[in-house]
């Protein structure tokens, strides 16, 4: 097989930070996550964010060295972002504090990041790095520098942008990601009936069709845990439907979204379409729930995903992932 070149280049903006456990720190961060499993992947992701010269930042640039992804262009801050992880019968409990490294981004840097980048590309964010009009700032400058289609995973927590600010940022959107909880806070933000919960394939849903008119999007990608994905066309029509296979061993299910949301974006650098990929994505974010924190340790569990993206599994990988 012959090595594979994307059709797109991939642009990774928002948050890089530490996952505090009660057992010591993980590296952490939605889009941190998708860069890395996307570089693992062979795609090469440009990733904007910020981070210190800390305890936590040595940590997240060791992990990122080791899925080969580049933070040359990651901007310096004074301390590296944290968040509190605590664990309970109910799941897991994230507190967010107040002005962390990645409400910061500065806007002339970010847009002198992407420069360098080839076209045609592709914008990945979530929410939570927007909750700030800096950070804000510089995502609306870095669309407005470059023509990329944008793909956009909510990913909404209670420490991030009023719903005010998340429906001003949603507009010209190719494809936005939701979780089944926040596709229902969505339309009740828009004044649109509730349409969460998991649908057959061919279904259609008018509040979907009214979503996707608000924000632009061509598709949305729901992710309802447990019971798999649908992603749903302009019209409002659920055009794919894919169950989640048995869970062999349940570690933890953190950054299981981010892993889907990694696949379904690398099948969007590859030129693939978006009904043919979403069983996919829900396997690979399957496995993911058996390891501990959001990305594996090892890196012969990219191996096969490479293959069937059509990218070649170097032999002596650099930055390999094996320790």
């Amino acid at each position: 097989m012959s090595d594979v070149t994307p059709v797109a280049t991939p642009i990774v903006f928002g948050e890089a930070l530490v996952d505090a456990f009660g057992d010591g720190l993980k590296p952490g961060g939605a889009p941190f996550n998708v860069a890395c499993h996307l570089a693992a992947l062979g795609l090469r992701p440009l990733m904007i964010t910020r981070v210190g010269n800390d305890e936590a930042g040595r940590l997240l640039r060791d992990t990122a060295a080791r899925f080969g992804l580049s933070l040359q262009t990651a901007q310096l801050a004074p301390r590296t972002a944290r968040v509190e992880v605590s664990e309970g019968d109910g799941g897991h409990v994230f507190a967010i504090p107040a002005n962390q490294a990645f409400d910061d981004i500065d806007a002339r840097a970010a847009v002198q990041a992407a420069a360098a980048t080839r076209d045609p590309c592709w914008l990945y964010f979530g929410s939570l790095a927007l909750r700030q009009p800096t950070s804000r700032s510089a995502l609306a400058a870095l669309r407005a520098s470059r023509s990329c289609c944008t793909f956009v995973d909510l990913n909404w927590r209670e420490a991030g942008p009023t719903p005010e600010v998340i429906l001003e940022v949603l507009h010209d959107i190719e494809v936005l990601k939701v979780s089944d909880t926040e596709l229902g806070q969505l339309l009740g933000w828009l004044g649109l009936p509730s349409a969460s919960a998991a649908p057959v394939a061919g279904e259609r849903r008018t509040a979907l069709a009214a979503l996707c008119q608000h924000v632009g999007a061509r598709y949305v990608l729901v992710s309802h845990g447990a019971a798999g994905a649908a992603a749903w066309d302009a019209g409002g029509c659920c055009i794919a439907r894919a169950l989640s296979p048995p869970v062999t061993w349940l570690r933890d299910t953190v950054g299981a979204g981010d892993a889907f949301s990694a696949w379904m974006f690398a099948g969007l650098l590859m030129g693939l379409p978006v009904p043919g990929t979403l069983d996919q994505a829900v396997a690979f974010a399957s496995l993911s729930c058996g390891w501990r924190g959001a990305l594996p340790e090892a890196s012969d569990f990219y191996h096969p995903w490479r293959l069937r993206l059509g990218i070649d599994v170097p032999t002596t990988p650099p930055n390999s992932l094996a320790r």
